[in-house]
């Protein structure tokens, strides 16, 4: 019986250390995508920091100025949760009508614009005047509920700040 229960520990301690080693492989990957959105949205982005120009003051496409108000919004409780990147690149998906890549390289490229913001207010008013002139009226009243989704993603809804800073741009971009 002793050794039976020996081989029932052995395979539970293997069990164990696969799981273990899984989910260090499945965190490395998770940071390697992280690292791999960043570098290759400020690859296409093209910015050149010896330029000391603002990345948001060269956004033309209004579905990165969307994007990346979505990603002001939910870096606004503090830093990204997986389920808000995710949102953010389905409201890509669904929404603009991009493909898989494009919703990831556009979700890539806010993130990457938000971690080069020291204020996510000044940001999104910046981000606002291109909204305003990219989008039209019902495009502007779904960016808003876009924007709420992804703020709301992790079932709290909106914090007093989020609904502030939504009810604000609201005023800027109509």
């Amino acid at each position: 019986m002793h050794i039976l229960l020996g081989i029932v520990a052995v395979l539970g301690g293997i069990a164990i250390f696969i799981w273990r080693v899984r989910t260090a492989a499945a965190a490395a990957k998770d940071i390697v995508e992280a690292a791999d959105d960043i570098r290759s949205a400020a690859r296409r982005f093209g910015h050149n920091r010896k330029t000391k120009v603002n990345p948001l003051d060269a956004i033309e496409d209004s579905r990165v100025a969307a994007a990346a108000v979505m990603a002001a919004f939910a870096r606004m409780d503090g830093d990204y949760t997986r389920e808000q990147l995710l949102a953010i690149k389905e409201e890509c998906q669904s929404v603009f009508g991009a493909s898989e890549k494009e919703a990831v390289e556009i979700a890539g490229q806010s993130r990457w614009l938000m971690e080069q913001s020291a204020n996510l207010d000044d940001a999104i008013r910046k981000l606002s005047r291109i909204l305003r002139r990219g989008l039209e009226a019902d495009e502007k009243k779904q960016l808003l509920s876009m924007v709420t989704r992804v703020a709301s993603v992790e079932g709290d809804g909106m914090s007093e700040h989020q609904q502030q800073s939504l009810s604000q741009l609201s005023r800027q971009i109509s």
